[in-house]
């Protein structure tokens, strides 16, 4: 029989694939009916605001406390939090969700040219040949992807440029530094995901106005989308991204870095497997081939720097 914390492991990891595929799925459905992907995304960063306030002031959860300094240090990493999750939509909105999970994939690449370029950070040679795979599977994908766009492609590029931003930022500048009281990792998200949402709403208003938004609601509507379907997308949409993420801190906290490299890409494959299925992504036999090696340069980078730490 399985242990209760081995139990727990099987329905945290259950719940954040399905969680997280069903995000996916609702992300790509909200922009079929809204193309605005810059609101969308601030949106969906705006949903952690209710519920994990109706957490804190409930007592639920412990409020985090943090001072001027502290939210200024932690303002780089919401940043790019942010910008990962816009580009994430952006990418998800002018082409397929399996190929924006591939250019994702590409994240180790930057993670190495960042730690290299403004850290003089040098690896083994094992990890760097990792890397081969990931960048010619991405070549290739991007070669052989049928709904290939030049967006969708910088788009996707840029999220997984600021992803690994966000991890060697707090690994090199913030690892040590005082970040505040009651800052568990649920509380951590919470609060970069809020001072994210209020980081780009500028960008989001400048580049999709009021008038913007407006006539891509009123084409929804004259499209047979009523007013409640598409707040319902949206509301659904926003708490997946949330719920996800807070499931998934919960999950990774408690395994091994090597069990954590493992469930992510088994994680990445299940959501470009769902998203083909579901909206019947056509896909050539080596844009396959591309998308898999991608994958496992990821896998192979991450098992290699478990190794070699």
């Amino acid at each position: 029989f399985l242990s209760k914390k081995t139990l727990r492991l099987f329905i945290l990891f259950f719940l954040w694939y399905v969680l997280n595929t069903a995000y996916n799925i609702g992300n790509k459905l909200v922009l079929t009916a809204l193309p605005i992907p810059w609101t969308s995304a601030t949106i969906e960063l705006f949903f952690g605001l209710p519920y994990v306030g109706f957490l804190w002031i409930t007592g639920l959860r412990i409020k985090p406390k943090l001072s001027i300094d502290n939210i200024k240090t932690l303002a780089p990493s919401a940043l790019f939090l942010a910008a990962t999750h816009v580009g994430g939509v952006i990418s998800f909105g002018a082409g397929a969700i399996s190929f924006t999970h591939v250019l994702k994939a590409t994240e180790p690449v930057w993670t190495v040219l960042l730690s290299a370029v403004f850290f003089k950070e040098f690896l083994p040679v094992p990890i760097y040949l990792s890397l081969v795979p990931i960048i010619g599977g991405v070549a290739l994908a991007s070669m052989k992807e049928l709904s290939f766009t030049w967006v969708s492609f910088i788009a996707g590029t840029l999220s997984a440029v600021t992803s690994a931003s966000k991890a060697i930022l707090s690994k090199k500048i913030l690892d040590g530094k005082p970040l505040g009281e009651n800052l568990t990792p649920a509380n951590m998200f919470a609060v970069l995901t809020i001072l994210g949402c209020f980081m780009i709403l500028p960008a989001s208003l400048a580049i999709e106005g009021p008038a913007k938004v407006s006539v891509a609601w009123s084409a929804a509507r004259a499209a047979g989308y009523s007013a409640a379907h598409l707040w319902s997308l949206l509301g659904v949409s926003g708490f997946l991204y949330y719920i996800y993420n807070e499931v998934a801190f919960l999950a990774l906290s408690e395994v091994a870095p090597v069990t954590h490299a493992v469930t992510n890409t088994v994680k990445r494959v299940v959501i470009i497997l769902a998203s083909v299925v579901v909206f019947k992504t056509k896909i050539t036999l080596l844009g396959s081939v591309g998308s898999g090696l991608a994958i496992l340069g990821a896998l192979l980078y991450s098992l290699g720097k478990g190794k070699y730490k």
